[in-house]
Formats: C-alpha cells, sequence, structure tokens
C-alpha cells in the first residue's frame, strides 16, 4: 500500500504543468517537486540512525556531533518564512477539510477515519486537473495536493498513515507560515524511536534528513549554491547497497571528511539558545522536542568549546494547548548566532578529552521530565 501511495503521489507531480506549480508556490512546497525525485536509500538512513544520540539530539561520527537545525531544513526547501505554524489541538478536522478541498460534510467525513486522513481517496478525487480555468476546483486540488505532499514527505507517520493534523498544518501553510520546524520535531523523534527500536519507520521528513546527511558526509558532490533544483543531478561520490556497508563506511568517518559548515547552505544566522533553555524547543504535531546548539558549535563555524559540567537533557512532552502562546513567543524571541568566517576544524585536546569521557559514560537525561518514548500515535 505504502509504495502504491508513493507511485500515486509521484505521478500526480509530474502531471502537473508549470502554471499549477507557479499557482502552487502559497503553500510553500515546491522544492518538493524537484527533491522528490531522489530516491530514498533507507540502508544509508538505518545506518546513520545507529549513530543517532536520542538524549543529546546528535549524530556522533568520528567521535563528534552534529545534528540537522532548523535552518537547515529550511534552507532545503529554499524557503525564508520563520514564522512557524503551533498545532490547535481543537476539534472539528472534517468541517475544515470539507471547507478546504470543497467536499460536502459527507464527503469530509468519509475521507477520515480513527485520526487518520485517507490519503489514497484525496488522491482519487482530486487527481484530475479537470476544468483548467475553474478558479475554485483548482483551488480545492491545491489544498488536497498540499495534505499528500506533507504525509508523503515532510511528515509522515510511525504507522503509515496520514495524521487529521496536517489539515491545519496546510491551513497554516496556506497562511504564509512554515512548518519546517514542525518538520523537524517529528524527524528528531523518529530517529529516538528507530534508535530505540520502537519503531522501524522514519517519521517526519527522511527525505530531508538525507539529503542533509548526503551533503555533511560528503555523499554528494559539493556546490557553490544550494538548488533543490539542481539537487537531483549532484554527482554521487560515495555508493553503497546495503546498511552494514555504510554502518561499516561511517565507523571509518572523520572530521576532515565531515563537512561540518556547508558554505553552500548560505546560512546566515543559526538559532542558538532560548531563554532559560539550555535548548531549541521544536513543536511538533502533539509532542515538543530539543536539540541543543552548544553541542555542535562547529556548525556554525565556531570552534568547539566544553558545555557547562552537569547539564541535564530534556527529553520530548506532549504539547499543552494553554502553552501554545507561549511557545510562539519563546521562538519569535530565540538567540540567533551568526556563523564565523573562518574556522578550524582541529578540536581542542579539553574538546578531545570531554568527548572521549561521555562517550564512555553518557550524557544526564532530566529525571522528572516525562519520557519521549511511547508516544503512540499522535493523530488523535
Amino acid at each position: 500500500m505504502e509504495a502504491f501511495l508513493a507511485e500515486n503521489v509521484t505521478s500526480w507531480i509530474s502531471s502537473l504543468d508549470g502554471s499549477e506549480k507557479l499557482n502552487f508556490r502559497g503553500f510553500g512546497l515546491n522544492a518538493l517537486f524537484t527533491l522528490s525525485r531522489t530516491p530514498l536509500q533507507l540502508p544509508f538512513l538505518h545506518a546513520a540512525a545507529r549513530f543517532w544520540n536520542p538524549v543529546t539530539h546528535v549524530f556522533s561520527f568520528g567521535g563528534q556531533g552534529m545534528c540537522p537545525t532548523f535552518e537547515d531544513f529550511q534552507v532545503l526547501m529554499e524557503l525564508e518564512c520563520s514564522e512557524v505554524i503551533l498545532p490547535q489541538l481543537r476539534f472539528g478536522h472534517a468541517q475544515a477539510l470539507g471547507r478546504m478541498c470543497g467536499l460536502t460534510a459527507h464527503d469530509a467525513r468519509s475521507l477520515i477515519c480513527s485520526g487518520e486522513l485517507d490519503i489514497l481517496g484525496l488522491i482519487h478525487r482530486f487527481f484530475d486537473a479537470g476544468d483548467r480555468s475553474d478558479h475554485y476546483w483548482q483551488g480545492f486540488r491545491q489544498h488536497a495536493l498540499c495534505l499528500c505532499l506533507l504525509s508523503h514527505f515532510l511528515l509522515s507517520s510511525d504507522f503509515g498513515g496520514a495524521s487529521i493534523r496536517l489539515i491545519e498544518v496546510t491551513q497554516g501553510l496556506r497562511e504564509g507560515k512554515s512548518c519546517i520546524a514542525m518538520t523537524l520535531a517529528e524527524t528528531l523523534m523518529g530517529l529516538d524511536s528507530v534508535y530505540r527500536r520502537e519503531a522501524t519507520r522514519f517519521t517526519g521528513s527522511p527525505l530531508l534528513l538525507q539529503v542533509w546527511l548526503m551533503d555533511k558526509l560528503q555523499v554528494v558532490d559539493s556546490c557553490p549554491a544550494y538548488s533543490a533544483r539542481g539537487y537531483f543531478f549532484r554527482q554521487r561520490l560515495v555508493n553503497a547497497l546495503d546498511e552494514r556497508w555504510w554502518f561499516d563506511w561511517m565507523c571509518n568517518l572523520s572530521a576532515d571528511g565531515i563537512a561540518w559548515r556547508c558554505p553552500w547552505l548560505n546560512l546566515p544566522a543559526m538559532s542558538y539558545s532560548m531563554s532559560r533553555q539550555i535548548g531549541i524547543q521544536l513543536i511538533g504535531l502533539t509532542h515538543c522536542v530539543f536539540y541543543f546548539p552548544f553541542r555542535f558549535l562547529r556548525q556554525f563555524g565556531h570552534d568547539q568549546t566544553c558545555p557547562p559540567e552537569g547539564i541535564e537533557y530534556p527529553v520530548a512532552f506532549p504539547v499543552r494547548g494553554a502553552q501554545l502562546a507561549r511557545y510562539a513567543t519563546a521562538w519569535r524571541t530565540r538567540k540567533l548566532l551568526a556563523p564565523a568566517s573562518t574556522f578550524s576544524c582541529t578540536l581542542s585536546d579539553e574538546c578531545v578529552d570531554w568527548l572521549n569521557e561521555e562517550a564512555q559514560v553518557g550524557p544526564s537525561l532530566v529525571s522528572d521530565a516525562p519520557s519521549s518514548s511511547g508516544r503512540g500515535r499522535r493523530d488523535t
């Protein structure tokens, strides 16, 4: 079923003409029209997940940490908007689906079952372009396509279905907001689940994760200026077929084989800290999760320093509606760090000792915070 859905989504993208792609730009997802042509390399991703740390949220290659950031994913999607979409945690999804796709109440309810969207049903209803001069129909069709792209490329779930919360996300995109922070949150939590063997499917966006990882690990050749349109045509420098080969290759990576700072991503600044928080707070579909920029200062082009002793890392916790306004304020007031003009890949002896010691002991986890494991299905 999953392969069948993927084929249908890909066929829909291929059938779009230039005017349809241009009119779709208001959703901010047009980069997917070309990125989606990149084959997903699951053996590569599963091998990389074995180097993921679900506490500190870093990949540890060569004993040194790196992590995808909001700005990384934003650049890969060729977006500039930083106003994020927050989950509304409300009911009435059938009515909202009906309004955005021009469906009767009965038809809208028929596409929702147990908190999931019938994506295949949406494709069957809206694949045909119909009368291209019917602007109402074309508008409804754009919303349906947005739902399909979100469910398949950016906010995929661990159970293979599509959450009804994607309706809220689509509404936010149409209002000019961004789902990149939400996509990153779901991707990080998906890595946690795969690492802990709570799931076999990558959630969030395995596509953006793969594109980012292959750049960082120099699996694809670098380019002077990143372009989603050009990514599909970039040369693969390393090829492998199975997870074991990729794992052995990653075990032998050293610092000089990793692109700590990717100049072709052209990042003017990166989120660094939030008020009274040691990490950047990301709101997913139902849970809040963190990443910790002080752990990978090298990605900012700055020399890596050792974090203060006794750091405890918060784990994912459920989002509560009463706190959403506070989350939005915290995001808008987050501190940014500009990349340094020059930096060295060499770590100080102090940092090397810290990394080696942590590899043996392990980082500490906030003990009184609810665990991110056992989140269950995030579609209610």
